[in-house]
């Protein structure tokens, strides 16, 4: 994104890919999450006992509606192998067009995920009648494949979801660069698509080592993976749009004394600042403009999903003075440490 402008005015980010959590934290995350520039947002459904039937999601958004009435929430259900198609009618019924699958064991609380995807295929068809859009975490669920490769193993499975069935297939949170050719292949059809985070774009796996904070799944890649997805989202593509993944976790969840830190990279109170620092600091072939900008923060999820009746104020931002990110955020009974804390960002809210 090239800019000559101190102060610039943009839609706020249609999040269509955030996590609220549960319990005393979902109202604090959310107003964090305002706070760093969303206008919509689309909550994970991977909580606890999982969101997998219509009414789970219906209570879950309710809930959280209390602590933001005028915010548009994306209601998302969990589809596991256990998924019927009556299952899906209800959500379709209750105004949930919207599933989330993911690949067992590959991410947090995915213990009921996915192991035979095949076993989905007239599930995914029927939804795909319906009028049902199906997430995926895109990473494969067999062990024989490596954190670094898990992601490009996934494509032939995203390819028979598309081609064996009617629906819209939204492969969440891309960060492989040798996927974007079988990307660009998959969005001829009009029915593929593909969201981007702030901190897949924003480091290298080279600089991220060693640093909790930035641990998450799928794992920030090589430097050359960030160039050509920046290269990817100024290319102006409808089909390419921002889902944050703005997973917090407890700090005692990142820092532990035994077994694994828990997945997850917390952007939401700086979001949009972060994905303006790192446009302006790319170097593209071809440079961005505010409208592409907008296109992928804003638009393009509004297409996606009418359903949330976007309608939302632009947000001021300023070159005139930096923005530190936090050391920690106190949410709720939780200290979470962010993503990059401490640093420095060019752009604040003005």
């Amino acid at each position: 994104m090239e800019t000559t402008e101190t102060t610039i005015s943009l839609q706020r980010i249609a999040n269509v890919h955030t996590h609220l959590r549960e319990g005393e934290v979902v109202g604090p995350l959310i107003a964090k999450a305002i706070e760093g520039g969303a206008c919509a947002l689309g909550p994970m459904p991977n909580t606890s006992a999982g969101l997998t039937t219509a009414a789970a999601v219906t209570e879950y958004v309710n809930r959280a509606k209390e602590f933001a009435p005028d915010m548009p929430f994306l209601p998302i259900v969990m589809v596991t192998e256990q998924t019927t198609e009556k299952d899906i009618d209800e959500c379709v019924a209750a105004g949930i067009a919207d599933a989330k699958v993911y690949p067992c064991l590959r991410t947090t609380k995915s213990e009921n995920g996915v192991v035979r995807y095949g076993k989905l295929l007239p599930l995914i068809r029927h939804g795909g009648k319906a009028g049902m859009k199906f997430h995926f975490h895109p990473e494969h669920p067999s062990p024989v494949f490596s954190n670094r490769d898990a992601e490009f193993a996934f494509l032939p499975l995203a390819r028979m979801f598309l081609e064996e069935t009617d629906a819209t297939i939204v492969w969440e949170h891309g960060t492989d660069a040798r996927c974007i050719t079988h990307w660009k292949d998959m969005a001829a059809s009009g029915r593929f698509f593909v969201t981007l985070t702030a901190h897949h774009i924003a480091t290298s796996e080279d600089e991220a080592f060693g640093d909790v904070r930035a641990v998450c799944k799928p794992p920030i890649k090589t430097e050359e993976d960030r160039q050509e997805l920046l290269r990817l989202i100024a290319d102006g593509y409808e089909w390419v749009m921002a889902g944050a993944d703005d997973a917090p976790h407890p700090i005692e969840s990142k820092h532990v004394s035994k077994g694994r830190c828990a997945c997850g990279a917390y952007t939401a109170p700086f979001l949009i600042l972060l994905y303006i620092h790192v446009f302006t600091r790319a170097v593209h072939e071809t440079p961005m403009l505010n409208s592409d900008v907008e296109n992928f923060l804003y638009f393009n999820a509004k297409k996606l999903h009418p359903q949330l009746k976007l309608q939302s104020p632009p947000v001021l931002i300023t070159k005139e003075r930096a923005f530190q990110i936090q050391s920690t955020y106190n949410i709720g009974p939780w200290t979470v440490e962010p993503f990059w804390a401490g640093r420095t960002l060019d752009w604040s809210f003005a």
